[in-house]
């Protein structure tokens, strides 16, 4: 039996297969970032086009949320992630949610669904879910003003009180 499956389906699902071969090269390569080592610098174009670069937030705490519109528990945490960006916008905390190898326009439809206004970066070709070992989704870090690594939260779970509490512990 035959199923047609259309051209841009699978130019995108080879994308997608591509990126997770080239993380998973690049993971066995050396240890993730150690909790207490510097955190790995990048430079990535937020959803409006803006570069943002992790030496531009120097100075910040900066948490860097690794998701995916597919991932369950990354769509659960993304509210609480907003409701984090909110309630520290004011202040030197920055929150940075990095999607992971998916195209602008779905991850365009999912913020808008969502009523997200938090940072949404595009890791289109995983080349910093590498640097930061991402294995699984999600990969929360929490990097403390001096550009050092805290804490490396994996999985789903995080609430806006969790996120508060990480923030408020390495302040």
């Amino acid at each position: 039996m035959h199923f047609p499956v259309s051209y841009n389906f699978l130019k995108k699902f080879n994308y997608v297969l591509l990126a997770l071969f080239i993380i998973f090269l690049t993971g066995m390569a050396k240890a993730p970032p150690i909790v207490g080592g510097p955190a790995p610098g990048f430079e990535l174009k937020s959803l409006d086009g803006k570069t943002i670069s992790l030496s531009d937030m120097q100075g910040n705490l900066v948490v860097l949320h690794f998701w995916a519109t597919w991932c369950v528990p990354c769509v659960k945490e993304m509210p609480e992630f907003q409701k984090a960006h909110e309630s520290f916008k004011d202040k030197k905390i920055k929150i940075l949610a990095i999607n992971l190898a998916e195209s602008k326009k779905n991850v365009e439809k999912f913020i808008q669904s969502y009523s997200l206004r938090l940072p949404i970066l595009l890791d289109k070709f995983g080349k910093v879910a590498a640097k930061y070992k991402v294995t699984g989704l999600p990969v929360t870090y929490f990097i403390a003003p001096d550009g050092i690594v805290r804490e490396r939260i994996l999985g789903g779970g995080l609430t806006q009180a969790l996120i508060d509490e990480k923030i408020n512990q390495i302040k």
